[in-house]
């Protein structure tokens, strides 16, 4: 069946009592209305109230004005909201990283509940903490056009998640929703801020299969968050009751010191004091009569629901008394600062969690706001250094001022060290500026190419659409901006959209990966069986065992014998599968469904029930074994060397050879190289232990980071953790070592850039190294014998032949001009015609 919110709406309001008509409102005064308006139902304590509290329906009507006797900043908001939520039990945890690498469909972290799904959010997983508040990053690229304008729009901001998972096993949970909103009662209260000011909008949440009631709380025109109440599973036969509620409520850590502070825009708290410093070191001045009339109406100009801004700006312009042209300009200044401050924060807080701009999946969002920063700070004339402006974000950031946080006994429920709020982001700072800087050069590159671009489409086309744009912008790099400049010096009218920029980074923001297809008649024969126990894990170095025939299939001309444990490992995390023998009979695959093992052989002598003996092909379980574990330690190598953005883009393990991709802005120099095959024979060298632990995945991920995910997502509730000592800790499946001494020696044999920021290398360690090495051997024997010289001479006299058959060459070619020169004009003519 299925569900859209507009559906989950009629059917929530219909059963409202149920959804939505809570004890605590009535406990504090609070009586269901309908918005004069809008039609919406909300909850008021201010019985005079007519209107829903949401902007669409009535203005903002804090700024100018302070709320509270508390004076506090961006970060203080933060320190006053964890302190009332630790009073209240709730335990404030770490961000998450804004790039989601333990989740397969999605890039970035776009809300708070994002860190928990869809693992703890299922029940798989035990949550870090219940009930828990976090300060986490977030980004949005859907209305990009928004930023600056509307006040409150931003691509990266963050949202402060108040979030709590109650287990219907414990019983009946009786109001169990009132507790959570008594505590946004409570919070808002504690920074002064009255019940009658507030407004709770009934609304409906869907997504990721779940669904459930929620609110939106409003004060005085502005939305300060939202509550949603996860409690339903959409399935084909409607709603569903969830085993695990989910309390998922978001606040925006932007507008609550805006609402405090009653400053004109929501950006003036936001980015204070970087903001201010950079206002006077470019030398912009507004108007403050206009900007501050304007900050009244700017609520309404959200470009999905007008058709034209600069129809609105000539209403805005005529209400506020000023001219549309004077209006026009103060507010292109305001978007285009504000948005430079919005998308290098953006920025800042992705590179700084390893991500890395490219013109592919996430990181063409990461590029395209860089590039929107450049062009819009070209278009009004000002010189930035983004490196500088990053480093005073990340300072402004990094909340250096710690407080300890105590409960109303004095007891200490927070560390001090636990309450600055970002302060990782001063670490990562050299690396941030150094994508930085290559990022702001290949721009540079693109501009002088583009040029050539649009002359060549000009000649071509007299009329472009909004797919051409998009897609000129999408290849190419052509702003449309630049394109419509060009355009007009022809005498071609151009349109550029509204929501040009959303519409393109729209392109860019889900994950698609296909899926591997599996034949359902092989999984039907598979299905019932019990797991099949992995011996490779209990023993790498096992080459030979006994075990129990299951079930035998034949299918498609294909033969599959299950067995109730083996030895052979099958095809996954990059690695090869194993071959061998069944009973004497040829095993040539072997794949692993869900938790049963099939091994694909070519013909059997096995039935139901039988006993078997297999044997591995260990020299080759040995070869890729020893070229997995290489991968995790050039791996590692790698990005010690290189940077934090150094990530695994992809592998292949064989017996042959290994691969890995890594995420790099640039081709590997040479020295580069050599230093990365020096250091990782070192690490063999070193002999460090390579140890293998099964663990919980909350577990794992609060002793080793995310940088376990170096592979991708991993399902399920335990991962199997594969750490080099102090060099590299991955959660992997793969066959792997008790040490690093047992891989031999690493010997890299080519790398290439495959594409824009990924790196390819290409490996071979232990038998295969020296077998490479002794080919490399080889051809110096063989060429000291063809120059007769030694082999460390080879170079010189490779250098002195090249050189003098170059100058041979120019020698042969004089001659040729000359003799041509010798021969009677007629005989020169007859050789020409020939």
């Amino acid at each position: 069946m299925d569900f859209d919110k507009k559906s989950l709406q009629k059917q929530f309001h219909k059963d409202w009592k149920q959804h939505y008509d809570l004890k605590i409102f009535a406990d504090r005064g609070f009586i269901r209305k309908t918005c004069g308006k809008c039609k919406r139902t909300f909850w008021v304590a201010d019985k005079k109230k007519k209107t829903c509290g949401d902007s669409s329906c009535e203005p903002y009507s804090f700024i100018g004005k302070k709320i509270g006797a508390k004076k506090l900043d961006y970060i203080d908001t933060w320190r006053e909201f964890s302190r009332y939520f630790a009073k209240q039990g709730y335990q404030t945890i770490p961000r998450y990283p804004t790039i989601a690498r333990w989740r397969d469909d999605t890039w970035f972290v776009q809300a708070s509940i994002y860190d928990f799904q869809p693992y703890v959010v299922s029940g798989e997983v035990k949550p870090p903490a219940n009930p828990l508040v976090v300060a986490q990053p977030c980004f949005r690229f859907n209305d990009i056009e928004n930023v600056g304008i509307t006040s409150r729009h931003y691509s990266g901001f963050v949202m402060l998640g108040q979030t709590r998972f109650i287990s219907t096993k414990m019983g009946h949970l009786e109001h169990w929703k009132d507790p959570e909103i008594a505590n946004v009662i409570g919070a808002l209260e504690n920074f002064g801020i009255e019940k009658k000011d507030l407004t709770f909008v009934e609304d409906a949440w869907v997504g990721g299969g779940n669904a459930g009631p929620c609110f939106e709380v409003f004060c005085k025109g502005l939305e300060v968050m939202t509550a949603v109440f996860m409690q339903f599973a959409v399935t084909d036969n409607g709603l569903k009751e969830l085993p695990l509620k989910v309390v998922d409520f978001g606040w925006g850590l932007e507008r609550i010191p805006w609402l405090l502070n009653g400053t004109g825009t929501s950006y003036e708290i936001t980015f204070d004091p970087v903001d201010k410093k950079w206002l006077k070191q470019l030398k912009i001045k507004q108007n403050k009569k206009i900007v501050e009339r304007f900050a009244l109406e700017a609520a309404r100009l959200n470009i999905e629901d007008i058709q034209d801004l600069d129809s609105e700006l000539k209403k805005i312009a005529k209400k506020i008394k000023c001219s549309y042209e004077d209006l026009k300009i103060e507010v292109e200044i305001m978007k285009s600062f504000y948005s430079i401050l919005d998308h290098t924060r953006t920025l800042l807080f992705a590179l700084a969690d390893g991500a890395l701009p490219s013109n592919t999946g996430g990181g063409y969002n990461l590029r395209f706001i860089l590039r929107r920063a450049l062009r819009l700070a070209e278009k009004q004339g000002w010189q930035i250094d983004f490196k500088e402006l990053a480093r005073d974000l990340a300072r402004s950031l990094s909340g250096a001022r710690a407080r300890q946080i105590s409960d109303e006994k004095g007891s200490e429920l927070i560390e001090a060290t636990s309450a600055p709020m970002y302060p990782e982001l001063m670490e990562m700072l050299p690396n941030v500026e150094k994508i930085l800087d290559v990022e702001i050069k290949k721009y540079a590159e693109t501009k002088q190419k583009v040029s050539g671009i649009i002359e060549g489409i000009l000649q071509k086309k007299k009329k472009l659409e909004i797919e051409d744009l998009m897609i000129l912008y999408d290849s190419n790099g052509v702003l449309p901006e630049d394109l419509q400049a060009s355009a007009e010096k022809k005498g071609i009218s151009i349109k550029i959209p509204a929501d040009f920029y959303s519409k393109v980074a729209a392109m860019h923001t889900e994950v698609k990966r296909e899926k591997a297809k599996t034949s359902s008649k092989l999984l039907a024969e598979l299905e019932g069986l019990p797991a099949t126990q992995a011996l490779y894990y209990e023993d790498v170095f096992m080459k030979e065992f006994s075990a129990k025939v299951l079930k035998v299939i034949n299918l498609d001309g294909q033969k599959y014998v299950i067995l109730d444990k083996t030895a052979f490992y099958p095809t996954g995390g990059g690695q090869v599968c194993d071959t061998g023998e069944l009973n004497g009979k040829e095993v040539v695959a072997v794949e692993k469904f869900g938790k049963v093992i099939a091994h694909l052989v070519r013909e059997t002598n096995v039935k139901e029930g039988m006993p078997v003996i297999g044997k591995v092909d260990f020299g080759k379980r040995l070869a890729a074994m020893r070229h997995h574990d290489a991968v995790h330690i050039v791996n590692g190598v790698a990005h010690a060397i290189l940077g934090h953005h150094i990530w695994q883009a992809g592998s292949e393990v064989t017996p042959e050879k290994a691969r890995l991709d890594i995420t790099h802005y640039a081709n590997l120099t040479k020295e580069e190289v050599q230093k990365i095959e020096k250091l990782s024979n070192e690490a063999v060298l070193s002999n460090l232990q390579i140890k293998k632990t099964n663990m919980p995945k909350q577990q794992a991920e609060k002793a080793y980071g995310f940088k376990l995910y170096q592979g991708g997502a991993v399902p399920g509730a335990d991962i199997r953790v594969v750490e080099i000592q102090g060099l590299d800790v991955e959660a992997c499946g793969g066959t792997h070592g008790n040490n690093s001494a047992s891989v031999g020696p690493i010997k890299i044999l080519s790398v290439k850039k495959i594409q824009d920021g990924v790196v390819r290398l290409e490996f071979v360690s232990g038998q295969k190294a020296i077998e490479e090495q002794q080919k490399v051997e080889k051809i110096l024997a063989d060429a000291s014998l063809v120059f007769n010289v030694p082999a460390e001479q080879l170079p010189k006299t490779c250098e002195r032949f090249f050189r003098e058959w170059k100058d041979l060459r120019k020698e042969v070619e004089k001659l040729k001009a000359e003799k041509a020169q010798m021969k009677p004009a007629g005989q020169q003519k007859q050789e020409q015609k020939k």
